[in-house]
């Protein structure tokens, strides 16, 4: 059986077509929206199927698979949606070009970086002619910046895949990342009354009158006063968990993202639409939250008989933390070390990744990554050192390698 040492240096053999085929990718538009996948879910297909896996395309998400028979199932998990390439660009955010030992473009770090990692990852050990027990499936999937229900939540829901354990590619460089944040995404809707905001304003009784307003920002408001305390409160207690320097904080917090609402000066506005987005510690139980929101909303309701006020919650996780005692974790952790030359312990991941549809499903899942602090993820001039993708391919190689022996 070919040893790890042996791996490693075929994967460091391949280093210039890894390279070539980042450039390729990343040079596919994917942005998320308008979520155009198809172009990138074919070249992805394609060389899956070059490579000897048995493919399929499930809505845009791709699914990889190669069975041995015998042995556990093994997860490879990447997503080639990204984010919008904005403005501010120094570089042509499609041009993959190569500066010095970087590679710039949108999603060459975040998380495209993933998907080139866990094909060659997989590549490397076919050509080697590894006799992996079990089965290994590779899926890249779509929607991940949106939440993932289109995505790895759809493929999992619908059972298109399954297995005993995952390796998902999204997250900081050099470090497994076992323990993860919870979230919830939500969107509250007030409606009210429109009307001439000088002559019909909204006034409290004895004021109003059957032509009043109904001010939906000023009941907003009251709702963002809540969030913002709850927000002070949250950050009082910090994880006792590790986390990575400069990936996210040690607290509980809430991001007030986008609010819409009034059309005119002069006009009481009868709608406000508010997205937020909360972002919890290990230790902090997500469902405690929403009970404290939408209990806070029905007081509201009990005071003011002119509200109407709805709280869409469509993705609301609970923070998950991994056995470290599993036979899945032991190996993670032992490759990690193999590949960094020093123990690595697990860290903490706070955004929000796919990795909570896995877990949800009792698939114990543990994350890796090529994000580097300075890579500019989500920002202009994103970049991925190469370096960072080749550790990335190592990390999932030796984990297959190990895990299905």
């Amino acid at each position: 059986m070919i040893s790890e040492d042996q791996l490693l240096e075929k994967i460091d053999n391949m280093r210039d077509e890894i390279i070539k085929f980042h450039q390729e990718i990343v040079r596919i538009p994917s942005e998320n929206p308008p979520s155009k996948y198809k172009e990138v879910a074919r070249f992805v297909e394609k060389k899956m199927s070059e490579i000897g896996l048995k493919t399929s395309i499930k809505r845009n998400n791709v699914i990889g698979e190669f069975n041995n028979g015998g042995g556990s199932t093994l997860i490879f998990n990447g997503h080639f949606d990204t984010v919008e390439a904005f403005k501010g660009w120094t570089k042509d955010p499609f041009g993959a070009e190569i500066v010095g030992d970087k590679i710039y473009g949108r999603g060459a770090s975040d998380d495209k970086s993933s998907v080139t990692a866990e094909i060659f990852a997989t590549q490397v050990l076919l050509e080697a002619g590894v006799d992996l027990k079990g089965k290994l499936i590779v899926t890249a999937v779509v929607d991940e910046e949106t939440g993932g229900l289109r995505g790895a939540e759809y493929l999992l829901s619908n059972e298109l895949v399954s297995g005993d354990a995952c390796l998902l590619g999204d997250a900081a460089n050099g470090y497994p990342f076992g323990y993860c944040g919870g979230t919830m995404y939500i969107t509250i809707t007030i409606k009210g009354k429109t009307a001439h905001g000088l002559a019909f304003p909204d006034l409290p009784t004895p004021y109003r009158n059957e032509n009043s307003g109904i001010n939906t920002i000023e009941r907003m408001v009251k709702v963002m006063n809540f969030l913002l305390e709850l927000k002070e409160e949250l950050l009082t207690k910090t994880t006792n968990y590790p986390t990575s320097d400069g990936w996210g904080s040690n607290v509980s917090s809430i991001n007030l993202a986008e609010i819409h609402g009034g059309t005119k000066i002069t006009t009481v506005p009868d709608r406000c639409y508010l997205h937020l987005s909360v972002n919890t510690i290990p230790e902090q139980n997500v469902a405690s939250i929403k009970k404290r929101l939408l209990d806070f909303v029905e007081k509201m309701k009990e005071e003011d008989p002119d509200l109407d006020i709805s709280v869409q919650i469509p993705i609301a996780m609970e923070p998950q933390v991994i056995d470290e005692s599993s036979e899945f974790a032991k190996i993670v952790q032992k490759v990690a070390e193999k590949i960094h030359g020093e123990k690595r312990e697990f860290k903490t991941l706070m955004p929000s990744t796919d990795a909570h549809w896995f877990q949800e499903r009792g698939i114990p899942t543990i994350l890796v990554g090529a994000s580097a602090r300075d890579n500019n993820i989500h920002a202009e001039d994103e970049f991925v050192y190469i370096k960072d993708l080749m550790d990335l391919v190592k990390m999932f190689a030796l984990t297959a390698l190990n895990y299905l022996k």
